[in-house]
């Protein structure tokens, strides 16, 4: 039986859009991504998506666990899509594998689905190329009590950018009542 509670409450979303937040994020990831994730990674107020590959051949010794990896990267980024006071710290992962032997690309995708500050429920599922589930998880975050990296990619400000000269050109257009500058 699932509980899904969905994150509709509008008191708990952002009063304005944290772009910054989650491109700070997305830098973070990328500076620590795993070979298996490939792909663009997608961050919004309580979701998280990301494109990777399962490769589920190991060693004789280790025995890899690219189920587990792919579902708790994306719900980390879910859960500190939300928090943005500091670090997260993984509490709980309960992780449901569907199709063990599947090996390929997926797309995994997290959503908070209970949000209790400062805890955090996230669930995601992890789908094959033709959309079939391969594993689930839920997962839960509590604040670690550390501060969040600075942003080791930081955006490039408006001042810095030069701006574009003006268009040589002043486009008119003749309507049945007149001449229609658009400059």
């Amino acid at each position: 039986m699932n509980f899904f509670v969905p994150l509709t409450d509008q008191s708990l979303r952002p009063k304005m859009v944290a772009q910054d937040h989650y491109q700070r994020l997305k830098h973070l990831y990328a500076a620590e991504a795993a070979e298996s994730v490939h792909g663009p990674v997608e961050i919004a107020y309580g979701h998280a998506k990301l494109m990777g590959t399962v490769n589920t051949e190991g060693g004789a010794v280790v025995r890899r666990t690219p189920f587990k990896d792919l579902l708790a990267d994306a719900s980390s980024l879910a859960a500190a899509s939300v928090e943005k006071d500091g670090q997260l710290s993984l509490d709980g992962f309960r992780l449901n594998i569907q199709r063990p032997d599947y090996q390929g690309p997926v797309q995994v995708s997290a959503e908070v689905a209970v949000a209790e500050p400062p805890r955090y429920h996230v669930y995601a599922v992890m789908l094959d190329e033709a959309d079939e589930p391969v594993a689930e998880s839920w997962a839960l975050f509590e604040p670690s009590g550390e501060a969040l990296p600075s942003d080791p990619a930081p955006e490039t400000t408006d001042a810095a950018t030069p701006t574009p000269p003006p268009a040589p050109f002043m486009p008119v257009h003749a309507t049945p009542v007149g001449i229609l500058c658009l400059n």
